[in-house]
């Protein structure tokens, strides 16, 4: 697998967020008036960013009249807590120091909203990506491959270059929308047993050495 430039999703792909995401979500749901969620609603609610995680998290979705408002206390509390119970997965630091070392050029594209993304992974790892691109409001969210294509322009790469890794739907669809190979990980919010039920064709890794091997193949 000849690729320069991997692409890694966030959540559930480089760090494990949904207790922070749970706790974000429910002090702004307990703060409107609503009833909290399991950290399993949470996890299965992520993947299309916090706005449609809160969106799932309260009756009527968007159209409830307290939506913005919960939407805009989960990200300042969000923004204050965002790495109390998060953690990088076994190995993926190694992971990226190794593929950083063989030359690859490192981005990060997530629909978590950028000021977050950017936190977490300055945080976590410092100086190891060369762009990360959260969601900001005059881009179209994934699967649209809007963000994904933004960073390829940069880089100038082509497509084949590229190498998607995530490990949701979501993200799947996001790199078959870009045209670019996608690699899924069954250590995040997604079982290995999800992923081969529901996404055909393409290689899954149990941990993030694995990632490693592909690329040596």
């Amino acid at each position: 697998m000849q690729k320069k430039l991997i692409i890694f999703d966030l959540d559930g792909t480089l760090i494990d967020t949904v207790l922070d995401l749970n706790k974000a979500v429910n002090f702004s749901l307990e703060k409107n008036g609503f009833v909290a969620k399991t950290v399993e609603h949470t996890r299965k609610a992520i993947g299309n960013g916090v706005a449609k995680l809160i969106a799932r998290s309260i009756p009527d979705n968007e159209s409830n009249p307290l939506y913005e408002k919960t939407l805009k206390d989960f990200k300042s509390y969000y923004s204050e807590h965002y790495f109390e119970s998060s953690f990088p997965y076994k190995n993926i630091k190694e992971t990226l120091l190794e593929l950083k070392k063989r030359g690859y050029s490192l981005a990060v594209v997530t629909n978590k909203f950028n000021e977050g993304a950017t936190k977490l992974i300055n945080h976590f790892f410092p100086g190891i990506f060369d762009i990360v691109q959260g969601h900001e409001d005059h881009l179209s969210p994934k699967p649209n491959p809007e963000m994904v294509n933004l960073i390829i322009n940069k880089f100038n790469f082509s497509k084949s270059e590229c190498l998607y890794i995530g490990d949701t739907e979501v993200d799947y669809q996001t790199a078959r929308n870009a045209n670019i190979d996608i690699v899924m990980v069954s250590y995040g919010y997604r079982s290995r047993e999800f992923i081969k039920s529901n996404i055909k064709g393409v290689p899954v890794v149990d941990t993030s050495i694995q990632i490693l091997e592909l690329l040596s193949d």
